[in-house]
């Protein structure tokens, strides 16, 4: 499972950009549909591993996107259910992957602490 390490990693940048673990409300990543991850185990161990850490339950928000190709016959972008699915403007089977492996971690929420809203009313 190697979504494991990936959320792990996920959450290292998150911890290294804000200078430590800090409570978020959540994280949005970018996932192509050949990304090799699968979602609801990276839903898992984000979460998991958030708790442990010190960011408390963040939501990890999933932008998917799908496998997208060009037909090198006709130069028709399409939209793949299967890797295996021909052109559907001219049916050939010749083509350029240019979408689909994806996959970026776009942003983080981060909780406001009550401590510090207290310390800015002050």
């Amino acid at each position: 499972m190697h979504e494991l390490t990936v959320a792990a990693s996920m959450l290292r940048i998150v911890e290294e950009a804000l200078g430590g673990p800090k409570p978020l409300a959540s994280a949005t990543v970018t996932l192509g549909a050949f990304s090799g991850i699968e979602v609801e185990s990276l839903r898992f161990c984000f979460t998991e591993i958030a708790k442990v850490e010190g960011f408390g339950e963040p939501e990890l928000v999933v932008n998917a996107l799908p496998l997208t190709a060009r037909c090198r016959a006709c130069g028709e972008t399409f939209t793949m259910q299967d890797v295996l699915d021909p052109c559907p403007s001219c049916g050939a089977t010749d083509r350029d992957i240019e979408g689909g492996f994806e996959f970026t971690l776009d942003s983080v929420e981060v909780l406001e602490d009550e401590c510090d809203e207290a310390d800015e009313e002050g």
